[in-house]
């Protein structure tokens, strides 16, 4: 994240990407023996930067936490994040093509012209850049026999495509606040009873994300006004400093609920090979799967990346084939 947010090529990346370096505080109230354990010098091996154990007069004044620490982390925009990260694919060659899909074969049997001339099409809902991609010179819309198959596919698609028994929605509500505190930070509180408070500056001016809850196979949709004042509640419990000066209560701007795709037994990050049926023959398609990361996905993203990067990387190595063209989607 700091390679990205200070590229010598781009000066004002962080201001365009929001990402912003601060410090991250955390407290805990029945912390496990590998917390109490964690010093300056086991924190730098596991790569954590400025850490430091916190003294208990540092702690909540309600007397609960028996356990703190500090580190250096970073926050986003997310909206304003991923715009940026557009941008740079986009820049970069990336083309934008926009599908329903039902399956990861159906991708495979995509066939991508060698050349293309974007067009607009108003009949779409063109967002983001979606695109309707035909050959030059052609008004019939992309001609199979000239096209470039799909080689290679990146299965990011959150919650799977419906096959893996593995995965299940945790819910997740949180409240943006106006306030953003007299101190950029992150403070996040492992409650006793299992529930987490936390706040998550979000930069370029979108206040402060207060949080949060974590409750499996719920599906449901709306906020729940009874919860917001609690989580409104502790956290002026745990981080007074968030209030602004004379006042004794946030300014709610709106409530969040996400549905955060989750898998048992951790995310899946693997390559599979499969046989997939063409017009004429079968033939072999590669598939690096990318998915189930529950409300982590901003925090494993570029972890996540490397190890797609790698797996398709390995796979053409492996089989002698080189990816070409527009077929590296």
């Amino acid at each position: 994240m700091k390679a990205l947010s200070s590229s010598e090529s781009d000066p004002q990346a962080a201001q365009f990407s929001s990402i912003k370096f601060m410090k991250g505080v955390e407290f805990l109230e029945d912390p496990p023996e590998a917390y109490k354990a964690l010093g300056a010098p086991l924190a730098a091996e596991l790569g954590y930067e400025n850490f430091r154990v916190l003294e208990s007069s540092e702690f909540p004044a309600d007397g609960r936490v028996k356990w703190g620490c500090e580190y250096q982390t970073w926050c986003l925009n997310p909206m304003v994040y991923c715009c940026f990260l557009l941008r740079r694919f986009v820049n970069r060659g990336g083309r934008i093509l926009k599908r329903r899909v039902r399956s990861v074969n159906e991708v495979f049997q995509l066939n991508l012209p060698d050349t293309l001339e974007e067009e607009r099409n108003p009949d779409w809902n063109t967002h983001f850049g979606a695109t309707w991609l035909k050959p030059k010179n052609s008004d019939s819309g992309p001609q199979q026999s000239q096209a470039e198959k799909v080689n290679a596919v990146v299965n990011a698609s959150g919650n799977g495509f419906g096959d893996d028994d593995r995965m299940f929605i945790t819910r997740g509500q949180t409240c943006v606040v106006a306030e953003s505190g007299q101190e950029s930070k992150t403070v996040t509180r492992q409650n006793a009873d299992g529930t987490w408070t936390f706040t998550v500056p979000r930069g370029a001016e979108g206040g402060t994300v207060v949080g949060g809850t974590r409750e499996p196979d719920n599906y449901d949709p709306l906020p729940c006004p009874k919860l917001r004042e609690q989580l409104l509640e502790r956290i002026i419990q745990t981080q007074p400093g968030l209030l602004a000066k004379g006042k004794t209560s946030l300014t709610p701007v709106r409530d969040i609920v996400g549905r955060r795709p989750t898998r048992r037994g951790g995310p899946r990050i693997e390559g599979e090979i499969l046989n997939i049926d063409g017009k004429d023959k079968k033939r072999e398609g590669f598939v690096m799967h990318a998915y189930g990361m529950g409300g982590r996905g901003y925090e494993l993203s570029w972890g996540v990346a490397e190890e797609v990067v790698n797996g398709v990387s390995k796979y053409f190595s492996e089989s002698g084939s080189a990816p070409g063209g527009v077929s590296k989607l």
